[in-house]
């Protein structure tokens, strides 16, 4: 499904999405972390605006995108291990 921005734009919004992960519990930042990847994936956001809104430089965001995928990773580890 495509990102639709009615009310803000996407700097706006990832400006928002930042601020939620920077306070966001643990669940949150998975859900924040698969959207993200998601998003980037699909086109809608592009690296340059988040690094932009996460202040992050080319080897910072790298880092994030891989510390991201890990807790994704790591929470589908963990939702396939339920009921064993």
């Amino acid at each position: 499904m495509a990102l639709t921005l009615k009310h803000q734009t996407a700097a706006q919004f990832i400006s928002r999405v930042r601020e939620a992960y920077r306070n966001g519990d643990p669940e949150t930042l998975v859900k924040i972390a698969r959207f993200l990847i998601a998003r980037v994936q699909s086109g809608d956001l592009t690296e340059l605006q988040i690094r932009t809104a996460f202040g992050l430089d080319v080897t910072q965001w790298n880092a994030f995108k891989t510390r991201m995928q890990n807790l994704i990773n790591a929470d589908n580890a963990v939702k396939s291990a339920v009921g064993e």
